[in-house]
């Protein structure tokens, strides 16, 4: 007992950072600072135990500043993203493609939805809309184009 009274502080000094430690392992109290160390150490381990693991041949294609200044604000129409996919295929002659994106809501941004509407209110009355309108559905209709554009890639390159 003497000797617990006289090393109090270095004992407390040594266990309290080790309670923490074993808090935070535990995720019964997250620690930032404790998340950044842990987060640095994974990277050095990863970077000491995969040594020259880049591949050339793999390319990521990133969204950026650049790309939204030129094209325009995300997200874009799916047509605009089967233009790139066939840029990529045809002229950049990839093998494959993978999307980190969701495609959660169907694309309406071509106003095809919007064309059909005035073709039975406003417009229902002017020759040849409606028709026009089903003729250009095809070219309208993002998804449809995406997934056609994804689908012929596929084709081809399950052919090849």
């Amino acid at each position: 007992m003497g000797l617990l009274s006289k090393h109090w502080s270095r004992i407390a000094v040594t266990l309290i950072p080790l309670v923490f430690a074993l808090l935070h392992a535990t995720g019964g109290l997250p620690i930032g600072v404790l998340q950044r160390l842990d987060d640095i150490i994974y990277d050095a381990r990863l970077r000491a135990t995969m040594p020259r693991t880049l591949d050339d041949r793999i390319v990521i294609v990133d969204i950026d500043e650049k790309s939204l200044a030129e094209v325009g604000r995300w997200p874009w129409a799916r047509n605009r993203l089967a233009e790139l996919v066939d840029e990529l295929f045809d002229r950049q002659k990839i093998g494959m493609v993978g999307f980190d994106i969701v495609f959660a809501e169907p694309d309406e941004s071509s106003g095809l939805k919007r064309l059909r509407q005035l073709a039975q209110a406003e417009l229902k009355d002017q020759p040849g809309f409606a028709d026009k309108i089903n003729q250009l559905q095809g070219a309208l209709d993002y998804d449809a184009v995406f997934a056609l554009g994804i689908d012929a890639l596929l084709d081809r390159l399950l052919s090849a």
